[in-house]
Order: C-alpha cells, then sequence, then structure tokens
C-alpha cells in the first residue's frame, strides 16, 4: 500500500489568518458578504417539504463534480521539433500559495437543486504547510430564478439552453467562479513575492469565466511581485490525436515545452483569450505531465525562474506541487460530509427525505442497470 505522507499543520488559526491579512490594507473577508446574502436568501426559496438527496457511498473517500472544462485542440506537427526547456531547480526560498475551491450537488428539491461550496488557502512558509479553509455555504438553485442569481453574481449575459448542461449546473458554475475568483483576487492582492497557484488554465472569456476578472487578478499579483502558476490536471490539447502532454514522457525531468505560440495560432483575439502563457510541464522524473499557464505578462525569462524556484521550494511528488495538491484534498467534499450536510439542510428547513425514483428499475426490473440522469 503505498501512503503518501505530508509536513505538519502546526500554526494556529490567529497565525494562518495574519498571513492571508498581513500585507493587504483592506482587511476583506475570504467569504463575500454579497455571496453569504445571496447564499440565505436563495435557502428562502425552498417550497414544499420533500428532499431528494444525493446518493454517495460510505466507501467514497471524496467527491466532487468537476466543473474545470479545457478546449480540444488540434496541434500542428511542427510541435514535435520543439525542444523541451530544461528547468534548474534553485534554492532561492520563495512562499507558495495554492488556492482551490470545490462545489457539489448535494441533492433536488420539488423545484430545484441544494448545493454546497467550500474554498481553501494553503501556504508554504519555512518549511511547514499551514491552510485556511472556509466553508461549506450552500445554494438553493431554481431554474426560474437563475436570471435574477446571476445579476447578483455580476454576470450580465442571460443563459441560453444548453443541450450539453442543465441551467441549475451551469449557476453551479458561475457560483463557483465567483467564489474562485475573489479568493485569487484576495491571496494575490495579500501575498508579497510569492509564487501562487491555480487550478485550472488562465484561459477566460466565455459568459461563465469574463476576461476582466482574471485580468484584475493577474494585474494585482504583478503589483505585488507575485507570479501566477496555473496546472490542469486534465487537457484535451493533442498532436495527430495524441495528448499533448505524452510529449514529454521519455525527456529528463524538470523541463518545460512550449506551445503557447501553436495554441495561440487557433484562437481569434476575442471573445477567448490566452491570459497565460502555455506549456506543458514535467516536473518530477517518473511522474506525471500537466498542461502549465503562468501569466503572460511574466517575461518568459522570469517565468522559467518561477518554474525554477517552485522546483526548489515546495515538494513536487508525481509531477504535482504539494501545496496545491493540499488544496484540493482539504477542499473536497467527503461522502460523511456530503451525508451531514444533507441531514442538516433536512432538519434545519422541515424537509422529508425521499428516495430517488428509479424509472429504470420501474420499467426494467433486474434489468433496469443504467445509469439514472442527474
Amino acid at each position: 500500500m503505498w501512503i503518501h505522507r505530508t509536513e505538519s499543520i502546526v500554526n494556529e488559526h490567529s497565525d494562518i489568518s495574519s498571513l492571508l491579512l498581513r500585507s493587504s490594507q483592506s482587511e476583506e473577508e475570504l467569504l463575500p458578504d454579497f455571496l453569504v446574502k445571496l447564499s440565505n436568501s436563495s435557502m428562502r426559496t425552498i417550497r414544499g417539504n420533500r428532499f431528494k438527496p444525493r446518493e454517495v457511498s460510505l466507501f467514497d473517500l471524496s467527491l466532487e463534480d468537476e466543473t474545470h472544462q479545457d478546449l480540444p485542440l488540434i496541434l500542428g506537427n511542427e510541435l514535435v521539433r520543439c525542444k523541451p526547456i530544461k528547468i534548474e531547480p534553485t534554492e532561492d526560498k520563495a512562499p507558495v500559495v495554492a488556492v482551490d475551491v470545490s462545489s457539489m450537488k448535494i441533492g433536488d428539491t420539488d423545484d430545484g437543486m441544494l448545493s454546497a461550496l467550500r474554498t481553501v488557502i494553503v501556504w508554504k512558509i519555512n518549511g511547514e504547510y499551514v491552510y485556511l479553509r472556509c466553508g461549506p455555504i450552500m445554494f438553493h438553485i431554481t431554474d426560474y430564478e437563475h436570471k435574477q442569481m446571476s445579476k447578483h453574481l455580476g454576470f450580465k449575459e442571460s443563459l441560453p439552453p444548453s443541450i450539453f448542461s442543465s441551467v441549475t449546473m451551469r449557476i453551479l458554475g458561475r457560483l463557483r467562479n465567483t467564489l474562485e475568483r475573489w479568493t485569487q483576487r484576495l491571496v494575490c492582492k495579500s501575498s508579497k513575492n510569492a509564487l501562487i497557484l491555480f487550478d485550472g488554465s488562465l484561459t477566460a472569456g466565455t459568459p461563465d469565466n469574463p476576461a476582466k476578472h482574471v485580468e484584475s487578478i493577474l494585474d494585482s499579483a504583478r503589483e505585488n511581485g507575485n507570479v501566477v502558476l496555473a496546472f490542469s490536471k486534465a487537457t484535451k490539447l493533442a498532436i495527430a490525436g495524441q495528448r499533448v502532454t505524452d510529449m514529454l514522457g521519455q525527456m529528463p525531468a524538470p523541463c518545460l515545452l512550449d506551445i503557447d505560440h501553436q495554441i495561440g495560432a487557433q484562437f481569434p483575439p476575442n471573445p477567448v483569450k490566452l491570459l497565460g502563457r502555455v506549456y506543458v510541464a514535467k516536473l518530477s522524473f517518473g511522474g506525471f505531465t500537466f498542461r502549465l499557464d503562468i501569466d503572460r505578462q511574466i517575461p518568459i525569462d522570469g517565468a522559467i525562474d518561477a518554474v525554477s524556484k517552485l522546483s526548489g521550494c515546495d515538494l513536487i511528488e508525481q509531477g504535482y506541487p504539494e501545496t496545491l495538491r493540499l488544496a484540493h484534498i482539504l477542499s473536497t467534499f467527503t461522502a460523511n460530509e456530503v451525508i451531514g450536510i444533507q441531514r442538516f439542510i433536512a432538519r434545519n428547513h422541515g424537509l422529508r427525505i425521499t428516495s430517488q425514483l428509479s424509472l429504470r428499475k420501474s420499467l426494467f426490473g433486474p434489468f433496469g442497470t443504467g445509469r439514472e440522469s442527474a
């Protein structure tokens, strides 16, 4: 059995809070007040008394509704001739800060969906990992109130019908995006000369992920001497049907492959914007390979220097920074937590838990083995 060990988390809460606000001129809350008010008002819209909880198993150690989606792109064969950039880990000590947010569907009511969000910040300073976790914060999302909720979140665009995702799931995505951008901005404003790690890419400009918010976050980071590095756990970038992350399989680590020019050539200037320079990164021998976006306004030498510092400052196990790994683990909901949230909602809102009707089982009996739609 392989057991993963990390350094101890030993700081008191007051010490952790000071890490976030040490350099901040305005002590903003980790959970924005408007989002808390929106949570409270949305939970008051629950009508009826039936609640169909999401089915979970105690054998599931963690649960997450993944919302980060990479765009599928086929790159030119000339990329095969590109040479990797060798990375030399440096001994320069720099603070490493990681941000991650998880969203989770909790269940269904008579006219909507109940969901939860949680945000986490993890620091590595002086050889120790410390974290601040906030949430869960709950929302009741309905089809008939989605326009009002989007307006409160600052989205001007309405949600057109889509065959790929329901309105409620897209609203959940907007809620998660709002909390994630808020936390990222807060970290970038309060950190100094740090390496700040995001989950996902720095591609923005879609209706659900406006470019102006990401641009503002990156501006705040640069003003404080920070460098933003965004890691994508999964990417659809491919060359002639082969994933671009497979290209560094036999290369010595750590190294980078610059694919920014090939990707940028396939994007029109608007509306989607590549706010980060795009690389393929292999940061440890025998580890996995990831798409890595680094703030485009940072000079190339500065971007490579940031990766060198990260390789020397943070534990890079399986090619993934430990600080960002901990942020993901601490933000992800466990099955026990989901069951606890379901019980809390049912008890505090007077809801009667009902079982989910299985149409396939009703029609086909023991032969109704297909997966039920959400």
